[in-house]
């Protein structure tokens, strides 16, 4: 087992981010994955990377904070501080976030200081966001398991069993895995060069959970897989399966339905669905988690819009698994997913070299929130409407209509 975490290890270093000697690296997790961020700051010394920084966060700390503090005495308090961001992503670090998910742990802390705390921290790393949205720096998201985790997926501290998924999910057991991932990345930059070569105006999606939603794409979209996620050539989420776009902003009309929950901060969010006139969310509700919902809807003018739209195999092998790991990074390469909030430079033709307000003009969104919700379903179907006026179904049965 310690042998395939320590391969986990350098192939997010070595696969992902594709760092080398002299390269400079910060790395962000909770102390409760401690051991495996030893892990990987010894593999990243082995490769010459010597100038490597940490911020390990303490959960149980945090929620101590929410339940007995203000929203003032919390964005206060040094743990709680982000601003490190900014000056790592100017100073030319590559980030590993490693995302290890906690669910339920945050039921019992007022949903609204929570989204007010989250705001307030997004807002505070908006030069970080804006190097990472440029592809100025390398950056990668990935899953380390956790008891907590484990207990929720499977009734027991099993993290072993969760380590093993990993494994199989990020093909960590190949002999060669960046080998396997280069074949992987090269069929999804396939599947994004023909729905870019079809000149889409909006996509249709519909499905029986009732999504009946159209998007309209800008005249610049293009197509992008997780590799092409920084300009840089790394793979910016382990795992992924997906390619995505970014939207017109303001040619999204209709309704989505959640084919998942949403782990957003700790909470769950269920059965909800958004419905959109002229890009805007304009209603909405949840069953449960409906005031964080309301929350992440609220963070600004732009989370009032989407910023991606992904599609992926419903039968991914996440998919196959028939497990919902609670883990935005895992969830969203099951199923077609979409994204409340900010968009990609890179979905938009010549997008790295264009201001702000030349991007806002060809239709693409601003917003310092980004929340990917699943939406993919067996019966799910995608009709592409081209510029020319053809149609043609792109996805059948939750699945890529292959051509």
């Amino acid at each position: 087992m310690e042998d395939l975490k320590r391969k986990y290890a350098k192939f997010l270093i070595e696969g992902c981010l594709k760092l080398c000697k002299g390269d400079k690296l910060f790395i962000i997790g909770y102390n409760l994955i401690e051991d495996f961020i030893g892990f990987v700051v010894e593999e990243a010394k082995k490769l010459g990377i010597c100038d490597i920084k940490t911020l390990i966060n303490d959960p149980f700390k945090q929620k101590e904070l929410y339940l007995t503090k203000s929203y003032e005495e919390i964005i206060s308090n040094p743990i709680m501080d982000r601003t490190m961001y900014n000056d790592y992503a100017q100073n030319g670090y590559a980030f590993l976030s490693l995302s290890s998910p906690l669910p339920g742990f945050y039921e019992d802390v007022d949903a609204e200081l929570l989204s007010q705390v989250a705001r307030y921290q997004s807002k505070s790393i908006s030069l970080y966001k804006e190097y990472q949205l440029k592809g100025l720096i390398k950056w990668n998201i990935s899953a380390v398991p956790n008891k907590i985790w484990a207990k929720d997926l499977f009734g027991s501290e099993d993290e072993d069993r969760l380590w093993n998924y990993i494994f199989d999910i990020c093909l960590i057991r190949e002999e060669n895995t960046v080998l396997a991932w280069n074949e992987k990345l090269a069929k999804l930059k396939k599947r994004a060069d023909y729905l870019n070569g079809l000149k889409i105006d909006y996509l249709v999606y519909q499905n029986s959970l009732g999504t009946n939603v159209s998007i309209g794409l800008p005249k610049g979209y293009l197509f992008c897989s997780a590799s092409a996620g920084t300009g840089r050539g790394n793979i910016v989420n382990m795992p992924t399966e997906e390619v995505f776009t970014s939207p017109d902003r303001l040619r999204v009309n209709g309704r989505v339905y959640a084919s998942k929950p949403l782990l957003h901060n700790g909470n769950i969010i269920e059965d909800f669905w958004l419905e959109f006139k002229d890009g805007k969310i304009v209603n909405y509700d949840a069953k449960k988690g409906k005031e964080i919902l309301k929350g992440i809807i609220e963070t600004d003018e732009g989370s009032h819009y989407l910023g991606e739209v992904a599609l992926v195999d419903y039968t991914s092998p996440i998919s196959l698994t028939n497990i919902l790991f609670k883990n935005t990074l895992y969830d969203e390469n099951a199923s077609c997913h979409l994204a409340i909030g900010e968009g990609f430079f890179e979905c938009i033709e010549g997008g790295f070299d264009k201001s702000k307000e030349e991007l806002l003009e060809l239709g693409l969104n601003m917003s310092h929130e980004h929340v990917d919700f699943f939406i993919g379903t067996s019966d799910l179907e995608i009709k592409a409407v081209l510029q020319n006026g053809r149609e043609t179904v792109i996805m059948k049965d939750g699945n890529f209509v292959e051509v």
